[in-house]
């Protein structure tokens, strides 16, 4: 068992969504592992070719060609950066993707809290400014985890309760991953609200029992309907890949990745520079090192405590 799998284990015990754990599960599997031994003897490969044009110049079959070199660097860093690519909705998709939602009072928030939940956990009155603090629970929606927010109403107020739980609002609209952006009909803060929200926004007409469009608590009118489209927005390069392409899912993969694809970008970049051929290859050897330490080639005794601490032996 590798460091990959070692945290697979880890992972597929605190599953808490079938996507959490088919992921778990296909790294338990080596999907990520047959990958990177992949990428690995791909950046070992193009360091052949250098090692062959210093040591053997002048064999009959000649000094290996820029173009090969080029080639096979370009395949290799193409598929590296690829899998940096997962990393975002990857490392969402293990701590849960951070759904927010937020309007002016009285908008249907709360209600639609509770029915993305399914069960009552916000009070939800007529009146007003009812939420007063940000209200966190974990969901699953289309097989997917969140980390669902009740916020409340975005209004100028002079109330200082009130105030302070506005602030706590846009506090968690700052780390949002999503945010439902709550209105019973045309609202006119929500140019305002988009404008300055940096995260995905998924606008929603709540009370579609009383006007008729949008979406309803009380009906279900165009919930499946929402869930399915939170779940494309917070996870839809996870579900354009399916189950089968491996994806990066913690931040200690994620800086790995980086210092191999910023040490392939030095050896070009050194390359094309005229810097001398031995000098150029010690940046691919850095790459397969990194690789190393995300596989568990080389794992410092420290990392591989804090993988093996999160079982929670004899606990």
């Amino acid at each position: 068992m590798d460091l990959l799998q070692a945290e697979a284990t880890a992972d597929l015990i605190d599953a808490g969504s079938p996507a959490q754990r088919r992921r778990a599960l296909q790294q338990l599997e080596r999907g990520l592992s047959d990958r990177l031994a992949a990428l690995r003897a791909a950046i070992l490969e193009l360091e052949a070719l250098i090692a062959y044009d210093i040591d053997f110049p002048e064999e009959d079959e000649g000094p290996v060609s820029p173009e090969r070199v080029h080639g096979a660097w370009d395949v290799v860093r193409g598929r590296v950066a690829d899998l940096l690519k997962t990393a975002p909705e990857g490392e969402r998709l293990r701590e849960g993707a951070l759904l927010v939602i937020a309007g002016r009072p009285n908008a249907g928030k709360s209600s639609l809290f509770n029915a993305l939940l399914g069960t009552e956990r916000a009070i939800v009155t007529e009146i007003p400014g009812t939420t007063r603090d940000a209200i966190e629970a974990q969901a699953v929606i289309e097989g997917f985890p969140f980390r669902i927010v009740d916020t409340a109403g975005l209004r100028d107020s002079g109330e200082r309760i009130e105030r302070l739980g506005i602030e706590v609002s846009k506090k968690y609209l700052a780390a949002a991953d999503l945010v439902l952006f709550c209105e019973e009909r045309d609202d006119p803060s929500r140019a305002a609200f988009l404008a300055q929200t940096a995260a995905p926004v998924v606008v929603v007409r709540t009370k579609a029992d009383l006007t008729g469009e949008g979406v309803s608590v009380v009906t279900g009118k165009g919930l499946a309907e929402l869930r399915r489209r939170l779940a494309e927005v917070a996870f839809g390069r996870l579900l354009a890949l399916g189950d089968v392409e491996p994806v990066v899912t913690r931040a200690r993969h994620r800086s790995a990745l980086e210092r191999a694809l910023a040490e392939l970008d030095a050896f070009w970049a050194a390359r094309t520079s005229g810097v001398d051929a031995a000098a150029t290859a010690t940046h691919l050897r850095a790459a397969v090192l990194a690789l190393d330490d995300l596989i568990g080639t080389v794992t410092p005794e420290d990392v591989l405590d804090r993988v093996f601490a999160a079982f929670c032996v004899g606990k």
